[in-house]
């Protein structure tokens, strides 16, 4: 990996950070909730996972996805 590059999360590696978010609270339905979480933790490699592979937006699509599988368990 490149210095700078963002590394890749599995899918489960995304919906444990939402969870994580979720028992502490946060209200994962709303993506700017969760990013401000995770920028509060120090979390910024993360917050990428969430952005479509390069390119600075947010992949809202797949957010929701993830957001109704988790609430789905």
């Amino acid at each position: 990996m490149k210095k700078g590059e963002a590394q890749l999360a599995t899918k489960q590696q995304m919906l444990t950070k939402l969870r994580e978010a979720d028992q502490a609270g946060i209200d994962v339905s709303s993506p700017k909730a969760l990013v401000t979480h995770m920028l509060e933790r120090g979390d910024k490699e993360a917050v990428l996972w969430f952005y479509k592979k390069g390119s600075v937006e947010f992949d809202f699509d797949y957010y929701r996805k993830l957001v109704a599988e988790l609430k789905a368990h």
